[in-house]
């Protein structure tokens, strides 16, 4: 009877024992296999994670290419558009300037003629004869005359092509060559006033001189010249003898 009791404790211990061993190999498997299966879902996750990181960057990579195509290729619209509207507009413009220069040119060739040539009638009619007479007073008058008919004909025609400043000063010579003309046709000659025709001189052989000299260096610098210094007017008037 106790031999039957030590074998059924044997066989239970032994049983006891299997039990709790089997449990802790299954308790090891489990963990086993869920660690392997763990790392195997991280690994497969961070696999389909990078790999979906080089789809985006491959896809905003090309839309941002393309988005740079089409930029650039607008840009690049807009700026031959520019390029050509410009071109027409500068086209344009050199066309009318062009022309407006040419139109210059050609008034203050006229103008300054015309200007000349009433300033030397006036200088011839004022000029006293000392040694060698000259043309008769009539003459003279008639040169004046025809001269100024001649620069007013033209000059204002012309006048509209000149800057303000240079056609004021154009303005201001001719009023003073019309104002001595006649204050020595109708001061001068028929009274004999030498002190007046020394002052009508003076005005027309000196300072007018001086005024168109600064009118031409304005003019040329008008048309591209370097302005240069108008070179001084020197010499005394001579001694005045009326006709």
């Amino acid at each position: 009877m106790t031999d039957w009791l030590d074998f059924a404790v044997v066989m239970l211990s032994s049983a006891g024992v299997s039990v709790a061993l089997t449990a802790a190999l299954v308790w090891l498997l489990r963990s086993w296999i869920g660690e392997r299966v763990r790392g195997a879902i991280q690994a497969e996750y961070a696999e389909k994670l990078e790999t979906l990181k080089v789809q985006l960057q491959a896809e905003a990579a090309l839309k941002l290419e393309t988005y740079r195509a089409t930029l650039k290729g607008q840009g690049d619209a807009e700026l031959e558009k520019l390029r050509a509207s410009l071109a027409i507009a500068a086209a344009a413009r050199n066309a009318q300037y062009g022309g407006l220069v040419e139109r210059r040119f050609e008034a203050i060739a006229a103008v300054h003629g015309l200007l000349l040539r009433f300033h030397q009638a006036v200088h011839q009619l004022v000029q006293p004869n000392l040694f060698v007479r000259g043309p008769t007073n009539e003459e003279s008058s008639e040169a004046v005359y025809q001269t100024s008919i001649a620069f007013e004909s033209a000059y204002p025609d012309k006048k509209i092509f000149l800057p303000k400043s240079l056609s004021d000063q154009i303005d201001h010579i001719r009023q003073s060559l019309v104002s001595n003309a006649n204050l020595y046709q109708m001061m001068v000659v028929p009274k004999q006033d030498y002190e007046r025709h020394l002052e009508v001189y003076v005005k027309v052989s000196n300072e007018l001189p001086k005024t168109i000299a600064a009118l031409e260096a304005e003019l040329r610098a008008l048309m591209g010249d370097e302005p240069t210094s108008a070179p001084p007017v020197t010499g005394a008037p001579p001694v005045l003898a009326p006709e």
